[in-house]
């Protein structure tokens, strides 16, 4: 334990068995892209390119709608959304400015001059194959638990004509990524949040607030929902995992798998001294 953070990590249990970083405040703070201490490690993932270290950016970048065009069209499909575009083709991955919406027209004007992908940066990320599947139900222990969202994340349970999967390097975080995140409370340990539907956490306060994934806000997930073209998964300001239009407004909270040949060079994974990547 450090005077801001605690050394926490667990297995996950899954068939990939993944080691991720839980708690309140883990030590798992990153320089990377030029941000001091911006950035977080999710943990070591297993992924079709094989095992690699998921960051997720420590603040959003804007509050946006996961898909909206100028001819007020949305859908679920990522391949295809705004802010996949915005994140690995756009402003952000450009380090530019440009024109998105955040819930209706007219665009807003996004300048990511200062705060987009640097080219060093950018030669840090993979590209992975990120799974896109999806599920109808997940609102009960029998199936919206984060071990079952797992399965789903990475199965094709998807919206007829959705694709399962997508290469790039810009992603967001899943909704397993925010359920394995937590550790334990006073009344409920990690146990017994992991055996609660991510859907009823909003009374569950010890799972949230020790998850340090949650922070107060709305914000998007990239699985979809399989019920229909048009929904995908946040997390909701209270901590619940639900669906919303893909038109509707979410934080964005960038998420990229490290190349294999990336090493930790220094730090100590604090806020203060946060780990140095090269």
């Amino acid at each position: 334990t450090s005077d801001t953070c605690t050394y926490t990590l667990a297995y996950d249990g899954t068939s990939d068995n993944n080691l991720r970083y839980v708690g309140k405040n883990p030590c798992n703070y990153v320089t990377f892209n030029g941000e001091k201490a911006g950035w977080r490690i999710i943990g070591i993932l297993n992924t079709p390119e094989g095992q690699r270290m998921k960051l997720i950016r420590t603040n959003s970048l804007e509050n946006l709608s996961w898909d909206y065009t100028s001819a007020r069209s949305y859908s679920n499909d990522w391949t295809t959304s705004t802010l996949q575009t915005l994140l690995n083709s756009g402003a952000y991955y450009n380090r530019t400015t440009g024109q998105y919406y955040n819930g209706s027209a007219p665009a807003i004007t996004l300048d990511f001059t200062n705060n987009g992908l640097t080219e060093t940066a950018k030669n840090q990320i993979d590209t992975i194959t990120w799974k896109l599947g999806g599920t109808a139900n997940y609102n009960s222990s029998s199936n919206g638990l984060a071990s079952h969202w797992y399965t789903y994340e990475r199965g094709t349970t998807v919206y007829t004509g959705r694709p399962t999967e997508w290469q790039g390097k810009v992603g967001l975080m899943y909704p397993s990524d925010y359920g394995y995140a937590t550790s334990s409370g006073t009344s409920m340990n990690r146990a017994s949040c992991l055996a609660k539907a991510l859907y009823s956490w909003d009374g569950a306060s010890d799972c949230t607030n020790n998850d340090w994934l949650y922070n107060s806000n709305i914000y998007w997930t990239l699985a979809p929902s399989s019920n229909d073209s048009e929904s995908v998964l946040r997390v909701d300001s209270t901590g619940l995992v639900d669906g919303i239009s893909a038109y509707e407004q979410g934080l964005m909270l960038p998420s990229v798998y490290l190349k294999s040949s990336t090493t930790i060079l220094s730090g100590e994974g604090t806020l203060e001294n946060p780990y140095e990547i090269g």
